[in-house]
């Protein structure tokens, strides 16, 4: 199944399960979710429907009919991430009855199918996509699923239902270190619970031979001033020994200096930050498979190892768009040398069959080859950039006519690396998008954050 983003599509995903219920303590619930879940998530819906949340977040989730419905929302709702790459809900119910007769009303408009008994529990499909089960005391949700699926999706979820006390997800470490984030929106995951392009910069500093099954993120949200999601976290390994290989790592990182916030585009879907010496990155990128692929594609026709290895500062890397079949790249980093420059002659005379690289000017340079096309070069004031055109790879060394809002780059100076993400290019779909605006009080922009 497609992967998720984790971090703002799964809180879109609780969202809308849970405004498909209202569109138009104990703790046993949580039994119901899988000890191997991949990625958990913990919503504190007191928190966020309380009196200082927007209102476009009480509206979403029809607080005034909250207690009609059934749903405990002084409870955690918990979203996970199935092995096989389903996400699942699991709420507790206050009143398992009004629940029953709540999808009752909701089946009359189409909401969801008639609620019907299998094994000892009751069972909907919601939007025809996400199935439903409840005890008396638990809701589990599972999806998407297509038709020819949802029988075996309600098995599952009987057997979720159906688990001991134990047998569930509070005995894990990963639930243990979600309890340990005090924050509205708390999460853990594996990072091979994301996308490959999302999981590659969480992966630096692990071990070469490191699964991402392996790799860990915990994170807290949080809404801001600023108008975006401050998502503070970090990196960490349940092995012993991977965890102090990337705590060590994190040293490379340096506070960055702030000098390029401006750089990014609003509209771009993704931004890194960093400050860094590329004498000491370099190693982490060649550990890492993701960014070792990259390079192996790069030094093909110039020496990127020799590039990168000449940064001393901040850096910048920009992806316009995600989901397209060709990554494109802008870049913008401070240099220590140019000295790489001196092997431009080498590198024209080295290039493979079909491909060349042409001047552009002072220290200015193109690679056209295989389908692919970069420009690249140094600027006068000793910046290295790149771009798919000449236009965009020269306009990532100065201010962007459209850049993040003051706010926003205020977050990203001073720490040691820095991932911004623009949710409206992320969520394309205009309801997707509408969900999360909602959940976040308006907000379009999300920042990871490792101080």
């Amino acid at each position: 199944m497609k992967k998720i983003v984790v971090g703002p599509l799964m809180v879109f995903a609780a969202v809308l399960v849970l405004s498909l219920f209202s569109s138009c303590s104990d703790e046993d619930y949580l039994d119901a979710i899988p000890d191997n879940c991949t990625a958990l998530l913990a919503l504190d819906a007191q928190t966020l429907l309380s009196d200082g949340a927007p209102d476009a977040v009480k509206d979403m989730f029809k607080l005034d009919d909250g207690a009609s419905s059934g749903i405990d929302l002084s409870a955690k709702i918990y979203l996970f991430e199935t092995v096989e790459g389903d996400i699942g809900l699991a709420a507790k119910l206050a009143d398992p009855k009004a629940f029953g007769d709540w999808l009752g009303k909701l089946s009359q408009n189409g909401t969801c199918k008639s609620v019907s008994t299998y094994k000892d529990y009751k069972f909907t499909v919601i939007k025809d996509s996400w199935v439903a089960g409840f005890s008396d005391e638990t809701l589990v949700v599972l999806g998407p699923s297509l038709p020819v699926r949802q029988a075996e999706t309600r098995q599952r979820i009987a057997r979720m239902l159906g688990q001991e006390s134990g047998d569930g997800i509070k005995k894990t470490r990963m639930f243990a270190k979600l309890d340990s984030i005090n924050a509205p929106v708390a999460i853990v995951a594996q990072a091979a619970a994301l996308p490959d392009r999302f999981a590659a910069p969480f992966m630096l500093g692990a071990p070469k031979d490191a699964d991402a099954s392996q790799v860990v993120i915990a994170a807290g949200l949080s809404s801001s001033d600023a108008g975006c999601i401050i998502v503070s976290g970090e990196t960490f390994s349940f092995n012993n020994s991977m965890d102090k290989e990337l705590k060590a790592s994190r040293e490379v990182f340096r506070p960055i200096s702030g000098g390029m916030t401006a750089n990014m585009p609003a509209d771009a879907a993704l931004g890194v930050f960093m400050n860094v010496d590329g004498e000491r990155f370099i190693s982490l990128m060649h550990s890492n498979k993701t960014f070792q692929t990259l390079l192996a594609g790069a030094n093909m026709a110039i020496d990127m190892d020799k590039i990168i290895k000449s940064i001393d500062g901040d850096a910048l890397v920009v992806m316009p768009r995600l989901g397209t079949d060709t990554l494109k790249l802008r870049m913008c980093a401070m240099l220590k040398s140019k000295d790489f420059l001196n092997d431009v002659d080498y590198w024209k005379k080295s290039c493979p069959a079909g491909s060349k690289i042409v001047d552009q000017g002072k220290d200015a340079y193109c690679y056209v080859g295989g389908g692919v096309e970069y420009h690249f070069g140094v600027s006068g004031n000793m910046l290295f950039y790149m771009g798919d055109t000449n236009q965009d790879a020269k306009a990532i060394l100065s201010a962007s006519a459209n850049p993040l809002p003051a706010g926003v780059r205020g977050r990203i100076t001073g720490r040691r690396l820095a991932m911004v993400l623009n949710l409206g290019a992320i969520v394309a779909d205009d309801s997707s998008g509408s969900f999360v605006k909602a959940l976040t009080g308006g907000a379009n922009t999300l920042i990871y954050i490792v101080e």
